[in-house]
């Protein structure tokens, strides 16, 4: 017997610090030509707060302002596209396809999305005529956005954690500038919902729900020990997250469509409310966090799919008859806790954010129950993540 130090940690955790680094060295290259105060700085309030999220430039005025949206809204539609075909044609569907699809999906979203940010950024006359510029601009947002998604991908085939740890060094980032500018005390009824929120995520991850399994094939002391297992929280926090990003989509079809049809009122109006601080914005985020809630939950444990594979094995549930009753058990059970999971993610969203609209707590603290989620979720993961790659170095193989 022989053991060979594998070192996997230590490598992936050093390649994850250099994309880091790599990272937050390009958030400081500032883009050409764009004024000082030219940023499209929206204040200190809960939509900066979720520019800032996902691209740690709040101003908008670097290279990475675009930051991560364009791989997590790429990912979001890869992943519904291949969701809607049947279980045979995902089969067929290779990783290096996927991987193509995302890239194309990714570098369509950036162009959409570079074009649109251009318009709101104030140009310095001395750079040049503002549509040079301007372009100029555009291919520097896109190569950002494509550098922050091959960082991602990289990271997750030799790193930990795929795009978390990115997400997470924006979230900190926007966390300790807008807690060190405000006094987070003086305000106990955010901090009620905060510790509430923490609490509550930390459960839902780390708590699972044991569906028994009678398998044919296991006939021993252990058998009672077989289970489906579902978390309480089946996707975690992935619905905040891509429901930050996918809240960008609506907002920036409205400003393309301003800029199409400058003249519409209707539509100027519609621009100026779809933000996090009005309603209607608010409205339109807490229905995507529950819809995602549901598709990613049905995307992700495909109970249907568990149903036919318990079935073709020739296992069951429990006291469940298999085939159709299993399906309409997994199935509903799935959608029971999807349910559950996004009203909690939403209602604790919506409570800071309506006494924001109150007054009762500055604009600037009312993401901060999203951070803590966010914050703790990807945590969790990445200590999950980072326990089975040090199991995976202890592991003494046989020679």
């Amino acid at each position: 017997m022989a053991h060979t130090d594998t070192h996997e940690l230590r490598k992936r955790l050093v390649f994850t610090l250099i994309v880091l680094a790599v990272y937050l060295a390009a958030r400081s290259v500032l883009l050409y030509g764009v004024s000082s105060g030219g940023g499209r700085y929206i204040g200190v309030n809960a939509q900066s707060l979720v520019t800032t999220m996902f691209s740690g430039d709040r101003y908008q005025r670097t290279i990475m302002a675009l930051g991560i949206m364009p791989y997590i809204n790429a990912s979001l539609l890869v992943q519904v596209v291949s969701a809607m075909k049947s279980a045979n044609s995902r089969a067929k569907i290779s990783k290096q396809k996927q991987d193509r699809w995302m890239r194309v999906a990714a570098l369509v979203i950036t162009v959409v999305m570079a074009v649109v940010q251009s318009t709101d950024l104030t140009y310095a006359p001395s750079a040049g005529s503002v549509a040079l510029v301007q372009g100029i601009v555009i291919l520097e947002m896109i190569g950002g956005a494509m550098l922050t998604f091959i960082l991602c991908t990289a990271n997750e085939k030799h790193g930990i954690g795929a795009p978390m740890p990115i997400i997470l060094v924006n979230v900190l980032t926007a966390l300790i500038q807008n807690l060190d500018a405000h006094h987070f005390l003086r305000y106990p009824v955010l901090m009620a919902i905060s510790l509430g929120v923490i609490a509550g995520t930390a459960f839902m991850e780390n708590s699972i729900i044991r569906v028994p399994l009678q398998r044919v094939s296991i006939h021993n002391i252990h058998a009672d020990r077989n289970y489906l297992a579902y978390k309480r929280n089946p996707v975690g926090i992935m619905p905040v997250m891509f429901a930050t990003a996918a809240f960008i989509v609506p907002r920036y079809a409205v400003r393309l469509l301003t800029v199409i049809i400058p003249q519409s009122a209707a539509l100027a109006q519609i621009r100026q409310d779809i933000v996090m601080t009005q309603p209607l914005g608010i409205a339109v985020y807490l229905i995507i966090i529950v819809a995602l809630s549901i598709v990613f939950a049905f995307i992700m444990l495909n109970p249907k799919e568990s149903a036919r594979q318990l079935q073709r094995n020739g296992d069951s549930i429990v006291g469940v008859y298999a085939g159709a009753h299993t399906t309409r058990m997994l199935v509903g059970l799935v959608l029971k806790w999807s349910i559950i999971s996004g009203l909690l993610q939403a209602g604790c969203m919506a409570a800071s954010l309506v006494l924001s609209l109150q007054d009762v707590i500055p604009a600037t603290l009312a993401m901060l129950p999203s951070s803590g989620m966010i914050l703790v979720s990807i945590v969790c993961s990445l200590v999950q993540e980072i326990g089975t790659y040090y199991r995976y170095d202890a592991y003494r193989f046989f020679m």
